[in-house]
């Protein structure tokens, strides 16, 4: 039996790159989802292709009541909630950090920052409800370290991270346990838009500069980053809480 068999998790940006592969390996693993993103359409479809242990649902995370309608569908279809997988993120611009405007600095924390407060705090009376499960927020590298010309979404990364160590030692004696999965470069969309607003009309010359900083000589895929996810958030991770746990070719050893 899967340390996933049974149980119920809740993912935000579920539509493609990390937050898709991460459903459909939960899945895969004996799990029932609700996945969620910010049109109905492809996150029903994705539900509609894994099968009845799967439910589709239109959620904008900044918003309090629809992150607490993503988890009242949990407690209605399936009847219990034992983790959140808070996945949904934007890069916002990139840019030097005197360039941003208000609205680019608001755009980006309201969905990576906002959004992660309003999807754990939704989460927890069902959380507490079952005697305690597991919350993963996708950070990134980014929340580790510093990079020139991003700085909404790397001060959104470190920021949380810290609301992790906080939620981790605030709900450990709960049995509610905290974690950020923190990705580096990801082939995927995301990097892709970095790479283009970096050197526009040069985005390959990015990707190669990006690669040969990364001992493993490749961005990480997808499915590698879901791989951390699911064990963050099965039993076989029930002694991991408060911690960064990195999928990123070695990166951060430089």
């Amino acid at each position: 039996m899967s340390d996933l068999e049974g149980k119920v998790i809740a993912i935000t940006g579920g539509v493609g790159g990390i937050g898709e592969s991460t459903a459909r390996k939960l899945y895969e693993q004996g799990a029932s989802l609700v996945i969620t993103d910010r049109e109905a359409g492809p996150v029903e479809d994705i539900a509609r292709s894994l099968g009845e242990r799967a439910v589709g649902l239109a959620v904008d995370v900044t918003g309090r009541e629809d992150n607490e309608r993503m988890v009242a569908t949990a407690l209605d279809r399936f009847g219990r909630l034992d983790g959140v997988f808070l996945n949904a993120g934007i890069e916002g611009e990139i840019g030097p950090f005197d360039s941003r405007t208000d609205a680019a600095w608001d755009k980006v924390f309201a969905v990576n920052v906002q959004g992660v407060r309003l999807g754990a705090e939704a989460a927890l009376p069902a959380l507490r409800r079952g005697n305690g499960g597991s919350i993963v927020i996708t950070s990134s590298v980014a929340g580790l370290r510093g990079f020139g010309g991003l700085s909404p979404y790397v001060s959104s990364k470190h920021a949380v991270v810290g609301m992790m160590k906080c939620l981790a030692a605030e709900l450990g004696p709960e049995n509610i346990r905290v974690n950020t999965l923190n990705p580096g470069p990801v082939a995927n969309r995301m990097m892709e838009s970095i790479e283009e607003q970096a050197n526009p009309g040069h985005a390959d010359e990015v990707h190669q500069s990006f690669e040969a900083r990364i001992p493993l000589g490749r961005y990480v895929n997808n499915e590698e980053c879901a791989g951390m996810a699911a064990f963050l958030l099965s039993d076989a991770a029930s002694g991991c809480t408060g911690n960064t746990y990195v999928v990123d070719g070695g990166l951060c050893a430089q």
